[in-house]
């Protein structure tokens, strides 16, 4: 499983069934972390920047995020984000696609 960072449409939000994922959600923090199982993740609302090999990805409003189990990251929420995720979730038709940021 690769990082994979990508806006998506309705359809797929649909499709990967994101409404019956486990829901979470926090205020301001930054702090390096270790992915400890691959998790995706769909961002209802707020941001968080994730930095990966000094590359800073800005994650906002309907974008979903893979991460691979053993990534190390900065995780920074500067003011608030809502999520919904999933742990050990695959998405390799996402990961093929276009318009999505991957990090291998």
């Amino acid at each position: 499983m690769a990082f994979v960072v990508k806006k998506i449409s309705t359809q797929e939000f649909e499709k990967l069934g994101v409404d019956t994922w486990e829901p979470w959600e926090n205020t301001t923090h930054k702090a390096p972390w270790e992915v400890e199982a691959a998790e995706t993740f769909y961002v209802l609302d707020g941001e968080v920047n994730i930095t990966v090999e000094d590359i800073t990805y800005n994650v906002t409003e309907n974008m979903l995020v893979s991460l691979p189990k053993g990534l190390v990251c900065i995780w920074d929420i500067p003011k608030y984000l809502k999520k919904v995720y999933k742990l050990n979730f695959e998405l390799d038709y996402i990961a093929s696609a276009k318009t999505s940021q991957t990090v291998q």
